[in-house]
């Protein structure tokens, strides 16, 4: 943040304690998009160790529920390490989405949508339901096209498949 805040961004690089892991967040919006984009990318920085982000990626628009169409999307992935676990992290993520403006009453206008999509080589599960990794990563291009660009070298916990080739399959 400009303008004079005292608030200082994570060190880059110094999220060194053990149990640290690497973690890609799929974030999405189709209100100001590049602009919501670059707004959380910042706010996360602030909140752990970003390590790469990726390229802006623009989604062509889709059909709400309704039928009428819903704007295109932005979207983008960043590479972060953290020591917090699933819970805390997406209650963290809530919380700047928050901050940002999301509105969860309106599915079809979304200032900010943060995922996480990949804890390392984890599985985060809630009874039967796979919430980790996300289940957009094998099927959908802007979770894994951005998803490969921060982390190729990350493997699918379920698959074991390499980022770089779900994405490459997407494409």
């Amino acid at each position: 943040m400009s303008g004079g805040s005292t608030r200082r961004r994570f060190p880059k690089g110094r999220e060194t304690s053990e149990g640290a892991c690497r973690v890609i967040i799929g974030l999405g919006s189709n209100l100001d998009g590049p602009a919501k984009l670059d707004a959380a990318i910042e706010e996360i920085s602030y909140e752990y160790d970003l390590l790469v982000r990726s390229t802006r990626y623009v989604s062509p628009p889709v059909e709400g529920a309704e039928g009428d169409p819903v704007a295109p999307y932005s979207n983008a992935a960043v590479l972060i390490r953290t020591t917090d676990d699933h819970d805390t992290l997406k209650a963290t993520l809530r919380r700047i989405e928050e901050r940002l403006g999301r509105d969860r009453s309106d599915p079809t206008s979304v200032a900010i949508d943060l995922d996480i999509l990949l804890i390392e080589d984890r599985v985060v599960r809630r009874g039967t339901e796979v919430l980790v990794p996300h289940p957009d990563l094998l099927v959908r291009r802007h979770a894994a096209i951005p998803s490969a660009e921060v982390a190729p070298f990350m493997r699918h916990s379920l698959t074991e498949v390499p980022l770089a080739e779900i994405a490459e399959q997407l494409a």
